[in-house]
């Protein structure tokens, strides 16, 4: 941890680029599987295949993952404060009102993303924050002689600013994040962007803090960092700070979503610690990757045929330029034979191993009956319902932790 963590002074700028350092890497075999993850979800692994064939990409990391999402509810939160006596039920009562209200003002997208995240690397997590603070020009307390003064100042801003809710839940690709996981939690998280290259990227951080827009070049390169904890944000960029100042929420504003999908919870290497339900499956993917790409080739050898010509090489070669193989006739010159090249039909063997790998891979995951085919030899829908309900505790992990989430969120909100 830092020597200023429980002093009252911020974190100092060589204190924070050391943490960043060290814990790039140590986290750099499971940033490195972030990475992995997210090359298999948007198709971009590489598939060996014959030359001049574009290999076929088989979405089942980006279909497994979103299957997974679509079976954890985020749009139905079971929300209730229990009563510690009859004369706290009115306030039990308001409370879970306001926690159902501020979550109906979560885009639901940061919510699915959330429970992506989770099933992809592992872990997510939720930034809860003040709406007011994404703003340099939002008026501070310390500012103003009295509250009543800050009070007026925060509603003119609030309505100039079009805020109509002032609690904001944005969600955080662990791709960015670094954080203590100690067993005693996580004390700062250092949320990052190193090598922002996009002009778009630059102005967006620009258009966040216009104080800073003068000393950077907009086709420049630019390395931004967030750090936080329980009292500090400290902004860097470019490694000069340009935002440092108690946030005053009297939490840390990162909430882990945590489905425990690994064999430990606060020992060990994070990528181990840390696994999403595609790991151990990169193999199989890859497998399945090629049987398909292999089918498709020798498949389309028979669409698309390749042919021998055969004869004396000068009217060959004519024919070979004048043949065409999708027209109605044509015309072979005296001499020179055509006929297709020898094709070799689908072994099938190939599709055997197809089949294996595919039950490897449903079997690493989740059955197949959960994305709605229906098994083989199963004819009353009461045992098809059967056994998408046992198909279904594959995601109660992901479920649990989101849970755990919301809760931890609804107490931010409250503070």
């Amino acid at each position: 941890g830092l020597d200023t963590f429980y002093e009252d002074v911020a974190p100092s700028l060589d204190e924070i680029l050391t943490l960043k350092t060290d814990y790039q890497q140590y986290f750099l075999g499971f940033h490195e599987k972030v990475w992995k993850a997210d090359q298999y979800f948007f198709e971009q692994n590489a598939i060996p295949a014959p030359e001049g064939f574009d290999p076929v990409h088989v979405a089942k990391a980006r279909a497994a993952i979103n299957t997974a999402a679509d079976h954890v509810d985020i749009n139905n939160f079971d929300i209730t404060v229990p009563e510690a006596s009859p004369r706290a039920k009115a306030r039990a009562e308001r409370l879970t009102k306001f926690y159902q209200g501020a979550w109906l003002q979560v885009k639901p997208a940061v919510k699915r993303m959330g429970v992506k995240h989770a099933f992809a690397y592992g872990i997510g997590f939720f930034k809860v924050g003040w709406e007011s603070d994404k703003w340099p020009d939002g008026p501070h307390l310390d500012e103003f002689p009295d509250d009543e003064q800050y009070k007026q100042a925060l509603e003119d801003w609030y309505e100039r600013r079009g805020i109509s809710f002032p609690i904001s839940v944005d969600n955080v690709n662990t791709r960015r994040l670094l954080w203590d996981d100690s067993r005693l939690g996580p004390k700062w998280v250092i949320e990052t962007y190193q090598n922002v290259y996009s002009q778009q990227q630059v102005r967006h951080l620009q258009r966040r803090f216009p104080e800073w827009t003068g000393r950077t070049d907009n086709h420049g390169i630019v390395d931004w960092t967030e750090y936080w904890d329980d009292k500090w944000a400290v902004y860097v960029a470019n490694n000069e700070v340009v935002f440092s100042e108690p946030h005053g929420y009297g939490f840390m504003p990162y909430v882990q979503i945590l489905p425990a999908f690994g064999m430990d919870v606060d020992d060990g290497e994070p990528h181990r610690r840390y696994q999403g339900i595609l790991d151990g499956t990169w193999d199989l993917l890859d497998e399945i990757n090629r049987s398909v790409t292999a089918h498709a080739a020798i498949t389309r050898q028979y669409a698309w045929p390749t042919l021998d010509f055969t004869g004396p090489d000068h009217l060959t070669e004519k024919a070979r330029g004048e043949y065409e193989l999708f027209t109605g006739m044509n015309k072979i010159p005296s001499g020179v034979d055509v006929k297709a090249s020898p094709r070799l039909p689908v072994p099938p063997e190939l599709l055997m191993n197809l089949a294996t790998m595919e039950t490897a891979f449903e079997e690493a995951t989740f059955p197949n009956i959960v994305r709605g085919a229906r098994p083989r030899g199963v004819s009353s829908g009461f045992q098809v319902s059967v056994l998408a309900g046992m198909g279904r505790l594959v995601f109660q992990p992901v479920a649990d932790a989101m849970s755990d989430a919301i809760a931890t969120c609804n107490s931010n909100f409250a503070k």
